[in-house]
């Protein structure tokens, strides 16, 4: 057990449902365009305010789109997943390497590769 003075004391009620907020926030930036970055930046990350424009933004851009067309000569791309682990427990081992094969595949979309 967990000595009592090692144990975080918080004044924050505990969320019933911490992903309320996330339904709930509506993204001022009109489906497909940019994010305005005109207002100051938040002190905290709030993903759900942050990702909201993206996506659609990356989808209108034509970031996702993909071409069997021969003449396509955009530079290609691909990524090998490693199979899954045999222990079947998960460790921050994979986090990292979730992150990073994340972080390959946006730099690759942004470039523009196929």
């Amino acid at each position: 057990s967990i000595p009592a003075a090692m144990v975080k004391k918080t004044d924050k009620p505990v969320d019933e449902d911490p992903s309320a907020l996330a339904r709930a926030y509506v993204n001022p930036t009109p489906k497909g365009e940019m994010k305005s970055f005109d207002a100051p930046m938040a002190s905290a990350y709030h993903p759900h305010e942050v990702e909201a424009a993206w996506n659609d933004w990356w989808e209108a851009s034509g970031y996702y789109k993909a071409s069997a067309d021969p003449g396509d000569d955009r530079p290609k791309f691909s990524i090998c997943l490693p199979p899954p682990n045999v222990t079947g427990s998960l460790h921050l081992g994979h986090a990292l390497t979730a992150a990073v094969q994340d972080l390959l595949i946006r730099c690759a979309r942004h470039r523009r590769c196929a």
